[in-house]
């Protein structure tokens, strides 16, 4: 059955949540590398564990609190609580999603953690946040194609959708002063690399259209880069490094510890870069570069769904703006998923 909310109340509560969690992070920057090298010495890198779900005496839901925030609400949680830490890893499953929104972005967060802490991106280096995920996606259909309509024409939408579209277990790497995101997205049989720029309604960073930090049309973007399949039933490594210089940017996407994709230019969309993806979404503007202005990040994970037709009810692209009914969001697939070993590694050039 789905579960709805007003427009009003989810407008609410997606500007607290995001006052909430940039008050939370920021204020807890965590320098996880070493300082930057001098002349002629090489690049030095850190490593930590930032949460192995486990401890003497065993992990709690306290210590899980103390890492992670929940800011967008419990979501499927609220409607019974499945997390656990059993086999020190985090446990959580929803299994059939039980929840749907028809408007903006509520639609995809099943379940999302974030981290109270966020990483300094070195000026010079890399950060490369890593986890093992095991994920299975029960209900899930091969191609299934969403239905729904246009809501300026009235028109049909339908639109077939990959295993991890309709559900799949996420580790997220975000900084929500600029809405740059990167994100693994891990189903039964596949996996794929995401990467995307919130737009401002969505994260809160500015109200004001003629801010250069606004995120409106012309730079926000969600791009499906690669799928791959994966082995089903057993945990994979899922790894995303973030470099940058006074040359440029670019993001790495690894599984396994094998490579998958790789995008220069971070907040160019890949279609107006002339570079191959998987054709979903194609952008609406220009984007920009944004590898100078990305100076901290934080880990999320949970469980996704991303149904919708980008851009997602944006206000700015009405033409594009489709309603998709409860029934077509939530069929009667799901998500188990567990979550270990979550690792932050910083390498500064010299």
């Amino acid at each position: 059955m789905g579960v709805r909310m007003s427009i009003s109340t989810w407008r609410t509560r997606i500007r607290s949540a995001l006052a909430v969690t940039l008050l939370a992070v920021v204020p807890l920057v965590f320098q996880a590398g070493a300082a930057p090298a001098g002349a002629g010495e090489r690049a030095s890198s850190t490593s930590v564990v930032y949460d192995s779900f486990s401890k003497p005496g065993g992990y709690t839901i306290d210590d899980y609190a103390a890492k992670w925030s929940n800011p967008y609400g419990p979501g499927e949680m609220a409607l019974g609580d499945t997390r656990s830490f059993a086999g020190s890893r985090f446990n959580v499953s929803a299994a059939p999603f039980r929840t749907a929104y028809d408007f903006s972005v509520f639609d995809h967060l099943k379940y999302i953690g974030i981290s109270t802490q966020a990483f300094r991106v070195p000026t010079d280096g890399a950060i490369e946040i890593s986890s093992t995920i095991k994920a299975s996606t029960p209900g899930t259909q091969p191609g299934r194609v969403v239905h729904g309509t246009y809501l300026a024409t009235g028109a049909p939408y339908a639109q077939p959708t990959l295993e991890g579209q309709q559900a799949g277990a996420v580790m997220n790497v975000v900084d929500f002063a600029t809405g740059q995101l990167f994100d693994w997205f891990v189903s039964g049989g596949t996996a794929f690399a995401l990467i995307e720029r919130l737009p401002s309604s969505v994260t809160g960073n500015t109200s004001d259209t003629s801010s250069p930090d606004y995120v409106g049309r012309e730079k926000m973007y969600t791009q499906i880069i690669r799928e791959v399949p994966v082995t089903p039933g057993i945990a994979h490594r899922v790894s995303i490094r973030f470099a940058r210089n006074a040359a440029g940017s670019s993001v790495d996407y690894f599984l396994d510890g094998a490579l998958v994709a790789h995008v220069d230019r971070v907040g160019v969309p890949l279609d107006v870069q002339g570079q191959p993806y998987t054709g979903t979404y194609p952008s609406l503007g220009p984007g920009e570069e944004l590898g100078q202005k990305i100076n901290h990040l934080v880990i999320g994970h949970g469980l996704f769904s991303l149904l919708d037709a980008f851009p997602f009810q944006h206000p700015e692209a009405p033409e594009l703006s489709v309603s998709i009914p409860v029934s077509e969001r939530a069929f009667g697939q799901g998500a188990i998923a567990s979550f270990d070993d979550f690792k932050v590694k910083t390498t500064t050039n010299k």
